[in-house]
């Protein structure tokens, strides 16, 4: 996959290609047309369609001029007139009530509902319908990632104070449609002041402050009212991906825990690493074990699943979700030489990379994971429980 990320003081947006026929996609595109232009035309990119994942209420849409350029669609959600009309009662809101009157003219082509889908190429992009921050919303799975506007942003969620939001929405969003996805998936949301470039839904789960914690719905707006910056003139801070956390230090610091720049899951710039650098081959990890290396196996699949399909001897095992809180059971020493496994080598690819930004220098990921070394023959055990 041809891949572009744009940031633009924290509105983030993506370019997506099919690296085969050059088919492609723009999402959430605003600020600065060149970078896109420069990008699509370096790459020899065929755009399709340009995509809102949602109403802006902070900036303006780039989507009209993009597609007009490169002769593609613009797409939105189903409800996005429906949330234009909202927008439309807007008359003062501390000067975003302009953003929303520009971006109501902004043309769509193509409307998507629940479940529908965008094909560019070998591209394949899913719908799903997330209301909350606002009627419109929605994220886009795209293969190993997905795209969540505003609704889940790394470490929190979008506000729902603004018109069209609403926290019941966001909670069945957040938890109905986005939390029984797989852990694996690489979270690419629309904004982010902190210097992240994304995360997975496994470790947002663990640690995203509106995921983490069991709530009911009445629980949940009330944490909300506590989250977002008032809106008032004072606040002054009226963008969709800040919290208190943001503009008060003092205040909330304690709950949101967010990603340390550092630490953040750069799985682009790990697909664009050498090889030998990140994977290591089934062979060569057996050689290694015979020669009993002074390695660290760190096996990330869940505790069942090594019941049922066994596990290289002497591997240590902490599931993926609970690496980050857990990272005290490695070693001390940052070059100590760890390879992460899992069934295919998705899950322990991310662990890799949080192992990476945690200041671990030799880590590698088994490439293909256990199935392969599985399918070579290579030797596993099993608890002395199972049958």
């Amino acid at each position: 996959m041809i891949f572009k990320h744009f940031n633009f003081e924290g509105c983030l947006s993506y370019i997506l290609a099919c690296p085969a026929g050059r088919k492609g996609v723009i999402i959430d595109p605003s600020h600065e047309i060149q970078p896109y232009i420069d990008f699509v035309t370096a790459n020899g990119i065929d755009i399709l369609y340009v995509i809102d994942t949602h109403t802006h209420v902070d900036h303006i849409s780039l989507s009209p001029e993009l597609a007009r350029l490169f002769g593609a669609k613009t797409v939105m959600n189903t409800l996005a007139p429906a949330q234009r009309e909202i927008g439309a009662t807007v008359t003062e809101l501390f000067g975003i009530e302009k953003i929303i009157a520009e971006n109501a003219t902004k043309p769509v082509d193509l409307y998507l509902d629940e479940n529908d889908s965008l094909s560019a190429g070998s591209i394949i992009l899913k719908v799903l319908h997330t209301p909350g921050h606002t009627k419109d919303s929605m994220c886009l799975l795209a293969d190993d990632r997905i795209f969540t506007g505003d609704t889940l942003i790394i470490g929190q969620c979008g506000r729902t104070d603004l018109p069209g939001g609403n926290p019941q929405d966001m909670y069945d969003s957040l938890f109905e449609k986005l939390a029984p996805l797989s852990n694996d998936l690489i979270v690419y949301p629309a904004h982010d002041y902190r210097g992240n470039i994304n995360s997975s839904l496994g470790y947002e789960k663990i640690n995203n402050v509106c995921l983490k914690t069991l709530r009911t719905v009445e629980e949940f707006t009330m944490f909300l009212k506590g989250l977002f910056p008032p809106l008032d003139a004072g606040g002054g801070k009226l963008q969709c991906g800040l919290s208190m956390g943001d503009t008060t230090p003092s205040v909330g610091d304690d709950q949101l825990n967010p990603l340390m720049k550092s630490f953040c899951i750069s799985m682009e710039h790990y697909l664009r690493a050498p090889h030998e650098a990140t994977l290591v081959r089934t062979g060569e990890l057996l050689e290694r074990v015979k020669q009993k290396e002074n390695i660290v196996i760190l096996d990330v699949r869940e505790p069942r699943e090594l019941a049922e399909l066994g596990f290289i001897a002497g591997a240590i095992n902490i599931p993926v979700k609970e690496v980050a809180e857990r990272i005290s059971e490695l070693p001390k020493d940052l070059d100590h030489p760890i390879v992460v496994i899992c069934e295919s080598g998705i899950r322990s690819a991310h662990a890799a990379i949080y192992l990476r930004g945690y200041g671990y220098t030799n880590v590698k990921n088994l490439e293909f994971g256990i199935r392969e070394w599985r399918n070579n023959g290579y030797p596993l055990i099993f608890p002395d429980n199972s049958p």
